[in-house]
């Protein structure tokens, strides 16, 4: 049996012929260029915690029906404590990007662990699909393969109506290698250095649109396909100037399909409209999705908070009382954020295909309080950081003829001069530069639109418990004091 990729191996497998765009110029290789290098390494570094004695035991067990030692991202848990063990390993990995990389493997590792686990729901109409789901989760498990996906349709001007060429991803033939498919998906974060591109239903479909009921999975350097990238945060700057974009720019891109052949392995739902808008109830996979996420917004929420309570002590305002406030109210929200992770964990339960899970509840909870609480961290990360967020010297500066100037200037008793500079560039990449406005967005959108998002979860509150419970209270005409207690 092959051994699990290293970090190494993965950067050798990026070195293929994928066809990438950044600023109207073809990348020859993602792994060297300036934009993309640094996310590289960082997935790299990623999959050789893995094979490090310190963290192996963290994000390996033992698959039960091979013997083989496995990430916890694509195993699945048949109890309690197989969900928080999976958990664990999640923060693992977020610990390692200071919960800064969104699409870190072993997010889609989740979603296609789901998927096997409910296989049979693609097999219905055909068997093969199942078999392909099955095998596909084999192959991407073995290699502990970094997916990306891109389910969202490209928006266009909504007065044009259908007139022109439909941009919309959607399937335009088949032939004995696979389907056929044509037009754009948005938005595949990391997807220039991820390994594969996933593509699965996002919004409900009519009966009309069999053509875009497709669930799929493509290696990113099938012929046919194009990413075109938005614009670079990482520019080639020094590690000490932008220590985040420099390592966890996860560079999104428009996927662009021209005539591309699916193989007919690679293929899990082809025109069933009923399975595409039922996939997310019957496989699970956006509890699996949620747990990953939230245990990143934990460890994200945490990182702020640190940030902040550093800023408040090296300026001195940790002693006034608004900057208190503020900290009191970040350190809520990042307890909540993570006491809802536990609580998810602990009430783990049975799901699709009897695999143990997390409750859905805390997990959606989390996911919608997150697209408001970072906005509301980061606004408190500006108020404490104030003027330092921009002026704040770079590595240049310290060995510049102010250097002696700048290191007596920011000297303190809670931090080193260059200490101090560095807190002050990573608060000033959280907060005010291009990599935390890319970030704030992100969250606010990370699934979805956060009034939709809010409206969705009502779906999984118990409503009916609580108006139970408020019914208990009502006083009714006539009632004497002395009724009940």
């Amino acid at each position: 049996m092959a051994t699990m990729r290293t970090g190494e191996r993965y950067l050798c497998a990026l070195r293929d012929h994928r066809d990438v765009i950044i600023n109207g110029d073809a990348v020859t290789d993602v792994t060297s260029h300036s934009a993309l290098r640094g996310s590289a390494k960082s997935i790299a570094a990623l999959l050789d915690l893995h094979h490090d004695s310190g963290t192996r035991d963290e994000l390996m067990t033992t698959c039960p029906r091979t013997g083989e030692d496995i990430p916890w991202s694509y195993a699945l848990a048949t109890d309690a404590a197989g969900v928080g063990a999976r958990g664990r390993s999640f923060d693992v990995i977020a610990r390692a990007t200071a919960g800064l990389m969104g699409r870190s493997p072993d997010f889609l590792a989740t979603l296609l662990a789901s998927w096997y686990a409910s296989s049979e729901v693609f097999g219905r109409r055909d068997a093969r699909f199942a078999d392909h789901v099955v095998a596909y989760y084999h192959h991407a498990r073995q290699h502990n393969l970094c997916h990306t996906h891109a389910i969202s349709d490209p928006p266009r001007d909504r007065y044009q109506g259908d007139a022109g060429e439909p941009l919309t991803l959607r399937k335009t033939g088949e032939s004995e290698a696979g389907i056929v498919v044509r037009g754009m998906k948005m938005l595949a974060t990391l997807a220039p250095v991820a390994d594969a591109l996933l593509v699965y239903p996002f919004r409900p479909l009519s009966p009309a649109e069999a053509d875009q009921a497709l669930a799929f999975a493509l290696p990113i350097d099938t012929p046919g396909l194009r990413l075109l990238c938005r614009d670079p945060l990482a520019r080639d700057a020094r590690l000490f100037d932008a220590p985040l974009s420099e390592r966890f720019d996860e560079m999104d891109a428009l996927c662009v399909f021209d005539d591309v052949v699916v193989p007919w392995d690679h293929v899990f739902i082809n025109g069933d409209v009923e399975l595409a808008n039922a996939l997310r109830r019957e496989t699970g996979m956006t509890t699996y999705q949620w747990h990953q996420s939230s245990v990143r917004a934990a460890v994200k929420a945490e990182l702020l908070l640190g940030v902040a309570s550093l800023l408040a002590r090296v300026s001195g305002r940790d002693r006034q009382a608004p900057t208190r406030v503020m900290l009191g109210e970040m350190a809520a929200m990042a307890e909540t954020l993570r006491s809802l992770v536990t609580a998810a964990e602990a009430l783990a339960s049975p799901g699709p295909g009897g695999y143990h899970v997390p409750a859905t509840a805390p997990l959606g909870s989390s996911s919608v309080l997150s697209s408001t609480f970072f906005p509301r961290m980061n606004e408190f990360l500006q108020l404490i950081g104030s003027s330092g967020l921009i002026m704040r010297p770079s590595e240049a500066d310290l060995s510049g003829p102010a250097a002696s100037l700048l290191c007596d200037y920011f000297s303190g008793q809670v931090l080193n001069a260059y200490e101090h500079a560095a807190l002050l560039r990573l608060a000033s990449e959280l907060t005010v530069g291009e990599f935390g406005g890319r970030h704030l967005l992100y969250e606010r959108f990370y699934l979805g639109p956060p009034d939709v998002l809010k409206e969705r979860f009502l779906q999984l509150a118990d409503t009916e418990k609580a108006e139970e419970f408020a019914r208990g209270w009502l006083v009714l005409p006539g009632a004497k004091k002395d009724d009940g207690n």
